[in-house]
């Protein structure tokens, strides 16, 4: 749930950046597009290697109990 609330806050927060942007420099809608593109492909690159990064560690963890089992 956090996760998901994350992506959404990260890329309300770059779309309201593009879209100060493009009022100050009148050329809207590019920077909103923009940054809101850039927030959306940076979380999913975050999740891309949380996700990667616990499922190492999951399988580290099961990977040492069926060693344990094995050698008792």
């Amino acid at each position: 749930m956090s996760q998901g609330a994350e992506l959404a806050g990260s890329v309300v927060v770059f779309f309201f950046i593009g879209f100060g942007l493009d009022a100050w420099l009148d050329t809207t809608p590019w920077f909103m597009v923009g940054c809101t593109v850039f927030g959306l492909v940076g979380q999913f690159i975050k999740m891309y290697f949380t996700y990667t990064s616990a499922m190492s560690h999951h399988e580290e963890v099961r990977a040492a109990k069926t060693r344990g089992a094995a050698g008792e």
